[in-house]
């Protein structure tokens, strides 16, 4: 396995394993339970980390982070059903379920 690179937060890691794994790209996130640790040992340690399996798939694994990183960020929205503001990312609305469309 090779190290890919490392991601902001769990949660993006696992994000971008999955675009990795829609691409036919076998990944792994390591680190997972590693922020117990912070304070024992270094900080950057912790951080959640994305391995590939196949050397040969690191020129398209990292095209396709960085087009995942270059992606702009849509902007806040408020939810038609009861108003709530959503962040730009999400289909639906986190306090009342509703569409976001």
């Amino acid at each position: 396995m090779l190290r890919l690179c490392s991601a902001a937060s769990l949660p993006e890691a696992h994000l971008l394993r999955e675009i990795l794994d829609r691409a036919g790209i076998p990944a792994h996130v390591l680190n997972q339970n590693a922020q117990g640790g912070l304070g024992e040992i270094p900080f950057t340690s912790t951080w959640p980390e994305l391995w590939i399996e196949r050397e040969r798939d690191v020129r398209q694994a990292l095209a396709l982070v960085r087009d995942w990183e270059r992606a702009p960020s849509r902007p806040d929205r408020a939810c038609s059903a009861c108003g709530e503001c959503n962040p730009g990312g999400f289909e639906l609305c986190w306090n009342c379920g509703a569409s976001l469309d």
